[in-house]
């Protein structure tokens, strides 16, 4: 493996930690990365090879990119510090008085175990600041190594740091050591004898902290004798290979004498001989080689032959590896797979026959789009008539109306959304763009409104129709001063706002609008009311019908907008 290669090769070890945003696990591959640039030697990143400077680029500036950790602040990693400090000092004589007659049955030559230190507390916060600033210094280093200076100094700067030079790599000799270099070992009798050993009592002993004494080992048991192995029989020898003569036929025909039929197909392909590579492939039962010559040769026959003995799973790969799109079709085609049909028409460009697939795949917009490219509007109409069908009749009358409205058919758009109840309809039209029919629906349900005299009613068609005042005065006649506080204080009419809310006895809004007002008088009755909020007027049935559609136009409006995306 190049040092490219292992570049790569790390660049993918730091990607997965920099998804886990684990500063730590980065440092690793960083330095491995660096070990792997510095003897290459490189002067700028243009020596690099495309692929590792393009990986290597995109990933140093997404690690560089990283935020830096906020260190914590002083006072509270301080209770921290000192109740591991409280807690190791109330420790300290527990472990001193339980170690305290180990220490004295070891005897003189014993050394008194020293009270090993507690350790510290680590604060991750301090520790993670710490390994950011390791790895914005070790991406300086990369740049560094690759010959960039600039930005190896831009992420020294972030580091704050400063530079220290690469330690050289040591030279390698160029020539390979000899053998008679090496120093040879002594012999046996050269070795030092086991007498000249200090003796076992002159070694010191064990401290205290230790294990205890070694237990004796028990004696170990005698291996029983190996009996001898039988002798190996001679291995036949392999036949020699032939001495193969004349030109590239007559061998083909000799190998294929010698049942070596592989060797003879393949020597066939390589001089473009498909036929009889195909059948001497098939006769050695290697169906894929057979199949791959059978393409390249364009025997159709043989190669659907070939195919039926593929898994099902591995047809369609390996025609379309071999780019025989002709049996790739009628394999789909007997699969019934439509839409892959019509993927590949769409691959040859012929948009009417992918249409056509498409509309027998059932996927009408699919259908559309490739009928349209194929400049075939009346088709293209004609596909789109049965989207809007299908959609109405999944009750997706929003989608519909954006077909019909995206291809200027704003009658027909109307014409869907009117079996909707009127307010659903009004927020559809708005949302199509449709200002002049929403405002014409408005103004109709107004009048009947008025006609039917419902007050509710004819107050909620104002406010749609941004007549706030007539809106406002409207509800307010209805008995609805609760809808008609917001419409004065939209319009601005603080004092009408102030004493709706003081009679509808809402403390906090009648507080915050005499406080607007700077009207004390007003202020303090808004003080005296009862905490408690007064329960708002019942609404009756039309306007309750009118909330519920408003909010199920809303609804209606996300999921249609999701569906529209979709396709």
């Amino acid at each position: 493996m190049g040092p490219g290669q292992r570049v790569i090769a790390e660049l993918s070890v730091l990607e997965k930690a920099l998804s886990k945003n684990d500063f730590g696990a980065e440092k690793g591959p960083l330095e491995a990365i660096v070990r792997s640039l510095r003897p290459m030697n490189l002067k700028s990143l243009d020596d690099l090879d495309l692929n590792t400077r393009g990986r290597l680029i995109t990933t140093l500036l997404r690690v560089q990119r990283q935020p830096k950790p906020a260190l914590p602040e002083e006072g509270a990693a301080a209770p921290e510090a000192a109740a591991t400090t409280e807690g190791t000092e109330a420790a300290a004589p527990a472990e001193a008085s339980s170690e305290a007659p180990a220490a004295e049955g070891a005897g003189e030559g014993a050394a008194p175990a020293e009270a090993a230190p507690a350790a510290p507390a680590v604060d991750p916060a301090k520790e993670k600041h710490g390994a950011w600033l390791d790895v914005m210094t070790l991406v300086g280093r990369v740049w560094r190594a690759a010959g960039d200076r600039e930005r190896s100094q831009a992420a020294f700067a972030l580091s704050g740091r400063e530079p220290t030079p690469e330690p050289e790599a040591p030279a390698r000799s160029e020539a390979p050591r000899e053998r008679s270099e090496r120093p040879e070992r002594g012999g046996p009798g050269e070795r030092r004898e086991r007498s000249e050993r200090p003796p076992r009592g002159d070694r010191p002993e064990r401290g205290a902290a230790g294990a205890g004494e070694r237990r004796e080992r028990p004696p170990r048991a005698e291996r029983p004798e190996r009996g001898e192995r039988p002798a190996r029989g001679e291995r036949p020898e392999r036949a020699p290979m032939p001495e193969l003569t004349g030109d590239w036929k007559e061998q083909a025909t000799q190998l294929e004498g010698l049942g070596r039929t592989r060797d003879a197909a393949r020597l066939h392909e390589r001089n473009n001989g498909f036929a009889d590579a195909t059948r001497l492939f098939e006769a050695g039962g290697d169906l894929k080689s057979a199949l791959r010559t059978a393409l390249a040769g364009q025997d159709n026959d043989a190669a659907r032959r070939l195919v039926g003995t593929l898994p099902p799973d591995q047809i369609g790969p390996t025609l379309e590896k071999a780019g025989a799109y002709e049996l790739l079709m009628e394999h789909y085609v007997a699969k019934a797979d439509f839409e892959k049909v019509a993927g590949l028409y769409e691959r040859a460009r012929q948009f009417d026959q992918a249409a056509l697939a498409y509309e027998r795949a059932n996927k009408l917009t699919l259908a559309r789009k490739a009928y349209e490219r194929a400049r075939d509007l009346p088709s293209a109409n004609r596909i789109r008539g049965l989207e809007v069908k299908a959609l109405v009749e999944r009750g997706d009358r929003l989608g519909a109306a954006t077909l019909l409205v995206a291809v200027g058919q704003r009658r027909e758009a109307v014409e869907v959304l009117s079996p909707l109840p009127p307010p659903k309809a009004f927020h559809f039209m708005q949302r199509l763009t449709l200002e002049d029919e929403a405002k014409e629906l408005a103004q109709r349900e107004l009048a009947r409104a008025e006609q039917e005299q419902k007050p509710a009613g004819r107050a909620r068609w104002l406010e749609l129709l941004g007549d706030t005042a007539a809106a406002a005065e409207t509800w307010t006649q209805a008995g609805r001063k609760d809808k008609a506080l917001p419409l004065y204080e939209k319009l601005g009419d603080l004092p009408r706002a102030a004493q709706i809310a003081e009679e509808l006895q809402q403390k906090d809004k009648a507080v915050a609008l005499y406080t607007q007002l700077n009207d004390s008088a007003g202020l303090e009755r808004a003080k005296a009311l009862p905490d408690a909020p007064a329960t708002p007027p019942a609404a009756d049935k039309s306007e309750a019908g009118d909330d519920a559609d408003g909010a199920a136009a809303t609804t209606e409006n996300a999921s249609s907008a999701g569906e529209q995306e979709s396709q």
